[in-house]
């Protein structure tokens, strides 16, 4: 070997130290490296003797500056094997004899899997003292992640089963309630209205309410004789009642089917006070008959009004909830975008490390002086070679899962701005209604 080809080794040798410590934690070709230029003193011709001391001395120096780097690198990863230590023992902290048995709140199931993904993360990086170390952690965080899948399992197990249990409760107490909303139908008699509000009040004390609470059902029997009208109208009411007090124990479709069917009888029964009314002022006074009609007609369209400021306040509800739903999701998939970003740089940074790996690989074939030393690295290059194929192909992958997801981003933000329009707009037409329905100075 010249003393040039050598001082170019060294030049390299010099150029991977530098790096190492921030681009690279993997020393095994720089000592491999040293032991090589070791060898290639042996074999240079040097013009003098103090040619040689010169190369050697620099050649020392940074064999030393490697010792000093790889002291304070092992430390480090002491370190980073130590904070996935505690991370996995804080884990095992939370998780303690049942995670799950307490019915924990979702922020706290969402803070431990955030960090079961954060001591994941440690597991996927090459900064580990020794295998052993590492074997040993990801066996203990392991049978963590088993024994928390099987209390979710479990857990969630049970809400499946109280789920079928109230949704079952729901239809029983819904079909009692749709048979009562039935007999508040004008033309129905107001004795199997009461019967069945007895009915109802029986139910309810079977599955746990007591007598006083739902006394309030049967209170409007006195009236019946005189105002069947008001019995059922105060029957509809009752059952209004009734679900938004226990709106957690019916399901969303016994709820609409209920809601349909109080809607359908409340237009009948508007309908038959409309009769009654009429028929009233038949015996009134023509100037009476006139003024209370402009009552009636009063009535109804502040009915209408009502009716509307109903569905308003309910539209604008259903674009709030909307609104945070989105959100939610807007902040998980740019969570998720900026962890793909992340595996892209890795990725990329990994490629260019393998592909400076092969080269130096490269270059230890065309200066090898062993067929067995070049039949070796061959077959790490041919290794090297396959890695890149794997890991381009997953940085293309990753690409694509980036553009999918940013366009994600654009829609639901798309999303949130009309949706925020439509809020706005929803908010001004409820105070145009309300202001409607407020009494006015001659009323």
């Amino acid at each position: 070997m010249t003393t040039l080809e050598l001082q170019q080794k060294i030049d390299k040798f010099d150029e991977l130290i530098k790096g190492f410590g921030d681009e690279s934690f993997n020393s095994k070709i720089l000592w491999q490296m040293k032991s090589e230029i070791s060898e290639h003193f042996r074999g240079t011709m040097f013009a003098d003797a103090d040619e040689k001391k010169t190369a050697w001395d620099r050649f020392e120096s940074l064999a030393q500056s490697l010792k000093d780097k790889q002291d304070a690198v092992t430390l480090d990863n002491e370190k980073f094997a130590e904070e996935a230590e505690q991370l996995v023992n804080r884990i095992k902290e939370i998780i303690g004899e049942g995670f799950y048995i307490n019915n924990p709140e979702k922020e706290a199931i969402t803070e431990l899997k955030g960090l079961i993904e954060k001591a994941f993360d440690y597991f996927k990086q090459s900064r580990w003292p020794s295998k052993e170390r590492r074997t040993k952690v990801w066996d203990n965080f392991n049978g963590l992640r088993e024994k928390l899948r099987k209390e979710e399992d479990s857990f969630y197990s049970v809400l499946r089963e109280k789920k079928v249990a109230q949704t079952e409760r729901s239809h029983q107490l819904s079909s009692i309630i749709l048979e009562t909303i039935d007999a508040c139908h004008p033309d129905s008699s107001t004795t199997i209205l009461f019967q069945l509000l007895q009915q109802l009040t029986a139910h309810l004390i079977s599955i746990g309410f007591t007598e006083e609470s739902v006394a309030w059902i049967l209170v409007n029997k006195e009236a019946e004789p005189r105002t069947p009208l008001k019995m059922k109208s105060e029957g509809l009411r009752e059952v209004r009642k009734l679900l938004n007090e226990n709106r957690e124990d019916i399901t969303r479709d016994d709820k609409q089917r209920i809601y349909a069917k109080l809607e359908e009888i409340s237009t009948e029964l508007n309908k038959a006070w409309d009769i009654h009314r009429e028929e009233q002022q038949k015996k009134q006074a023509e100037w009476e008959e006139r003024k209370k009609l402009g009552e009636v007609k009063r009535a109804d369209w502040l009915k209408k009004q009502g009716d509307f400021l109903k569905v308003l306040e309910e539209k604008l509800e259903k674009r709030n909830s909307d609104k945070v739903n989105l959100e939610r999701i807007l902040v998980s998939k740019k969570d998720f975008l900026t962890r793909q970003q992340g595996r892209l740089q890795n990725q990329i940074g990994f490629l260019q490390k393998i592909r400076e790996d092969l080269a130096d690989m490269q270059e230890k074939i065309n200066t090898a002086w062993t067929d067995t030393f070049k039949e070796r690295m061959t077959e790490k290059i041919a290794f090297k070679e396959t890695k890149i194929i794997e890991v381009s192909t997953d940085i293309e992958d990753v690409k694509v899962k980036i553009t999918d997801v940013e366009k994600d981003v654009i829609d639901i933000t798309e999303k949130l701005a009309n949706i925020d329009k439509s809020v706005e707009e929803l908010a001004q037409k409820i105070e145009e209604v309300k202001k409607n329905l407020e009494p006015s100075s001659s009323e």
